[in-house]
């Protein structure tokens, strides 16, 4: 399979796609900033987040979205751009760590990691947020964590930590929202590339972004195997999302930062968004359940 560019805008980190109310979001990590793209007139606007980063923005009620900022958590209010810091402790959260990748639990609670942007290993940690606000440590021991996700009858959780090369899968308890007996599904080379973030399709199996790799991998989501492969134009691949009219289309965002201008060259569109016309779905968007500010 082959993607085509949907948005040329070469940003630096592009990561977080999200489709919501048939609208395309991602964030601009680096940048701090929320994207939205209007497909029907073509626009494409952005939200500061008054941050110095933006790992992961999902979408609640009532035009609120749940963001993990730089080192922080806050309110966005799309409508009218309104930022609410969530004032609450963030355990185990090294100077030199950020927020990176999250999504959505089930039950609508979010989950998000941490990255260690030092020499450190096994430094970051993996949370879920309570219906309080507050973040609770639900794994420990990562370097880089990434791409997560639920199959469809939710007693699977998968997960990416980036630099130990490897996709696990966990067992998850629907009704303590507790992950156990860790298992690698699939390990990848130390080689420059590493797995990223990743989408779980209808059937149940995985949709896994390889940064370095150029290549978005389809994967069985009870062996690991590979079933298909996405190639793009571009080498640092960073995270898909289902979409479009019948949620066949899988949207794929990439970087640009770091690379050399002998590398920009040959690939232009670096940091674009791509798209590319698959044969299943993706499962229904699950809503930030979290009370969001009084407006």
């Amino acid at each position: 399979m082959q993607a085509s560019l949907y948005l040329d805008v070469q940003h630096a980190l592009a990561e977080g796609p999200v489709w919501h109310d048939n609208t395309l979001y991602w964030v601009n990590i680096t940048e701090g900033r929320l994207y939205r793209h209007d497909t029907a007139s073509g626009n494409i606007t952005h939200f500061d987040m008054n941050s110095a980063a933006l790992g992961v923005a999902l979408p609640a009620s009532n035009g609120w979205w749940w963001t993990a900022r730089e080192r922080d958590c806050a309110w966005l209010h799309e409508p009218t751009g309104k930022v609410v810091p969530i004032d609450a402790p963030i355990p185990n959260l090294p100077p030199a760590h950020r927020f990176n990748d999250g999504f959505c639990g089930p039950d609508g609670h979010p989950w998000v990691g941490s990255a260690a942007l030092d020499d450190s290993r096994e430094t970051a940690s993996l949370y879920r947020a309570d219906s309080t606000g507050p973040l609770h440590i639900a794994l420990t021991h990562i370097t880089l964590s990434n791409g997560l996700g639920w199959s469809p009858d939710h007693t699977k959780f998968y997960y990416v930590d980036s630099l130990a090369h490897n996709l696990s899968v966990f067992e998850y308890d629907p009704n303590s929202h507790q992950i156990s007996n860790r298992r690698i599904l699939r390990e990848f080379p130390d080689d420059g590339t590493v797995p990223d973030g990743l989408k779980v399709d209808a059937n149940g199996h995985i949709w896994l972004a390889v940064w370095g790799g150029s290549v978005v991998l389809h994967l069985d989501g009870e062996t690991g195997d590979i079933l298909d492969r996405v190639e793009l134009p571009v080498t640092q691949v960073t995270s898909c999302t289902f979409g479009g009219e019948d949620d066949r289309t899988l949207f794929i965002t990439s970087a640009r930062g770091g690379l050399s201008d002998e590398q920009l060259a040959a690939q232009p569109h670096a940091g674009s968004i791509f798209q590319v016309r698959t044969d299943t779905t993706g499962l229904p968007l699950v809503p930030c359940s979290l009370p969001p500010p009084q407006e």
